[in-house]
């Protein structure tokens, strides 16, 4: 319906570049000229309508973005982010003003890791605390092998802070008489956790 279409026959009556990333029912178009992404957008629904699909109207937006946007966006105005893929996707600039994609962990995607962790700390509050360092600790170097990019290393540190809040407040509930103050906890090897590390290469 989308794929096939798009790269045999929307595209080659493209003015400038196109290109179309998609994953399952979510997908990115980009265009060099905004008359073809205006033409892919009225196309699309037309195309879309022979298959019995529709557009989700809240998740669909035409915004200038990349390299030359900022040429027609309003004088002042930030340029528009959008979410993909749990990314929030920004407009940046480097040390020496040139262009650079920058992505960063979208909100909903840090509460939705921490409400993970959360509901399982409170499902296995009386594990052994080695079982319990093991399987966070697997949770997490799964979340920075996915955000483990550099623009993204404060929202690392601010979840690896924030298991480790959630994890100790699950220990102290054990027992109303604890002892597990952060002065206690920091000096126990089996309260270590792995520190956030970068995965990705800057594209």
């Amino acid at each position: 319906m989308l794929d096939l279409w798009f790269e045999r026959r929307f595209r080659l009556g493209c003015q400038g570049e196109a290109h179309l990333v998609r994953f399952a029912d979510d997908f990115v178009v980009t265009f060099q000229d905004s008359r073809d992404a205006h033409r892919f957008a009225q196309e699309l629904r037309v195309r879309m309508a022979q298959f019995g699909l529709e557009l989700a109207e809240e998740k669909t937006r035409l915004l200038p973005f990349g390299r030359f946007a900022q040429e027609w966006n309003p004088p002042g105005e930030r340029l528009p982010t959008f979410d993909f893929l749990g990314f929030t996707h920004v407009s940046g600039r480097t040390w020496e003003g040139k262009f650079t994609l920058v992505r960063i962990p979208r909100g909903k995607s840090l509460r939705q890791f921490l409400d993970r962790v959360h509901t399982w700390l409170v499902a296995h509050r009386h594990w052994r605390r080695r079982d319990q360092q093991a399987y966070l600790a697997a949770m997490l170097q799964g979340f920075y092998q996915y955000f483990g990019l550099h623009p993204c290393r404060r929202k690392l540190w601010g979840i690896y802070y924030e298991v480790q809040r959630q994890w100790a407040g699950q220990l102290r509930r054990r027992s109303q008489r604890h002892r597990m103050f952060w002065s206690y906890l920091r000096t126990r090897d089996w309260f270590i956790l792995p520190q956030p590390r970068l995965t990705h290469p800057e594209v």
